[in-house]
């Protein structure tokens, strides 16, 4: 039944999709919003984006699969792989400030009636379950590598195909 296949998210063509959807925060001075008046700046390099392995559609319920933030898949995964190629998204944070940080994840639901839920981040051996998150520690200049995860879930009315479900990864220094 490969023609039920569905690919949920980025290959090598969606990666600078992928990065295009990062938010790069800059916090800038009181003053005027001139780059000269910049008093910390948040650099965030992706190191991998979130990845789902192909499957195979349910027909009559909704396909779950759960990639958690380890790259592990999850329990909650009730659909047939049909490859191993998944893994947690990485994201390398560094600060040129010690300013606290805020954390913001989420979908974009730019794909019909597929879902990612259970949005988690690993940060600073702590992980976080809802969005914003704020007052984190500063990931300082040498930086902290942030893991994320998440359940995407395609309705059972869902389009058999290549999915790309977005999602934001927004840092912002308070």
């Amino acid at each position: 039944m490969l023609f039920h296949q569905l690919i949920f998210i980025s290959n090598s063509v969606r990666l600078a999709l992928l990065q295009t959807m990062l938010i790069l925060a800059i916090v800038f001075g009181v003053g005027s919003l001139g780059i000269s008046n910049a008093s910390a700046a948040i650099f965030i390099t992706e190191i991998q984006p979130l990845k789902y392995p192909t499957t195979v559609k349910n027909l009559n319920k909704s396909t779950v699969v759960v990639v958690n933030w380890k790259g592990n898949l999850g329990g909650g995964t009730n659909a047939t792989l049909l490859d191993n190629d998944y893994y947690q998204g990485k994201y390398l944070v560094r600060s040129d400030s010690n300013k606290p940080i805020t954390i913001e994840f989420f979908q974009l639901a730019n794909e019909t009636k597929v879902n990612l839920k259970t949005l988690r981040v690993r940060y600073k051996n702590k992980t976080y379950k809802s969005f914003p998150t704020v007052s984190l520690d500063n990931p300082g200049v040498d930086g902290e590598v942030i893991s994320i995860g998440a359940k995407v879930v395609a309705g059972k009315k869902a389009t058999a195909g290549e999915k790309f479900p977005q999602y934001v990864l927004r840092i912002i220094e308070q």
